[in-house]
């Protein structure tokens, strides 16, 4: 397998900075209050900030759902699944939620109200504490 453009720290804490507003988010008691949250501010310039750093990555991300099939269905519980992920994984799933939003509209979006996107912000920062460099490419 060929090995994924490098990503810089920089990046990462550009990224890592949401997880404070998701976790508020995934803390609102109901699915209607986080549903009119959606169209706030921080979740347009999180989606942004994906699309603008090299974060996200040009892979056939179907094939990798296919391959990984606990990530295939947003209602799974991804947490044992994601808090094990390497940083390449965590790549390709936030890839494959962006570019399957584009396909199934509101794809993206159930991936914030499922807590799916904060399970990613919490690996990905728990990854940049532990100062592993091998995790960063």
């Amino acid at each position: 397998m060929s090995q994924l453009p490098e990503i810089n720290n920089e990046t990462l804490i550009k990224l890592v900075k949401f997880l404070d507003f998701f976790q508020r988010l995934d803390a609102m008691p109901s699915e209607n209050e986080k549903r009119n949250m959606l169209a706030c501010e921080e979740i347009r310039q999180f989606h942004d900030e994906l699309c603008n750093t090299d974060f996200l990555i040009v892979f056939d991300w179907k094939s990798w759902l296919h391959e990984n099939e606990a990530f295939k269905q947003i209602a799974n519980d991804l947490e044992e699944h994601v808090m094990k992920a390497d940083l390449a994984s965590l790549r390709k799933l936030m890839t494959s939620y962006i570019r399957g939003d584009r396909f199934t509209e509101g794809l993206f979006e159930g991936v914030i109200i499922n807590g799916h996107v904060t399970k990613i912000l919490t690996r990905l920062k728990e990854l940049m504490e532990r100062g592993d460099t091998n995790e960063y490419q």
